[in-house]
């Protein structure tokens, strides 16, 4: 019988998966945690192929963008490319900031990664898979 981490370390090989949340913090109390939204990488095979990222910003549909190439941070261009098909207007009212300012923030090219964009837009990141 496989070895059950060989099996994982296998099926998820080039994925890559990140949970997107936001802290809301009152004096006294708990932070509250909200997830806004999720992102994964598939990478291409050969490193110069393809590489889709599929951006689910929760209360609309989710998008999905790409970059080909190297030499260049794939996944935040290819994040970028999904967050422009974003449109507020699909999403749920009560998303639509949180929509607005992740799609924003990933849509700066300032020469940062996309997580770094999403952490300075309030948000914080963190790798699932």
């Amino acid at each position: 019988m496989p070895d059950i981490y060989e099996m994982h370390t296998a099926a998820f090989k080039l994925v890559s998966a990140f949970v997107v949340i936001k802290l809301t913090r009152k004096a006294n109390v708990p932070p509250v945690i909200d997830r806004v939204a999720t992102v994964a990488f598939k990478h291409p095979k050969d490193g110069s192929g393809r590489l889709y990222c599929y951006l689910h910003i929760f209360g609309g549909p989710m998008v999905r963008g790409f970059a080909t190439g190297g030499g260049y941070d794939k996944k935040t261009a290819a994040a970028a490319h999904a967050a422009s098909k974003i449109n507020p207007q699909l999403y749920a009212p009560d998303s639509q900031a949180d929509c607005v300012a992740l799609r924003d923030a990933l849509l700066i090219d300032g020469g940062a990664y996309w997580d770094a964009c999403a952490r300075s837009a309030g948000f914080e990141v963190f790798q699932a898979v």
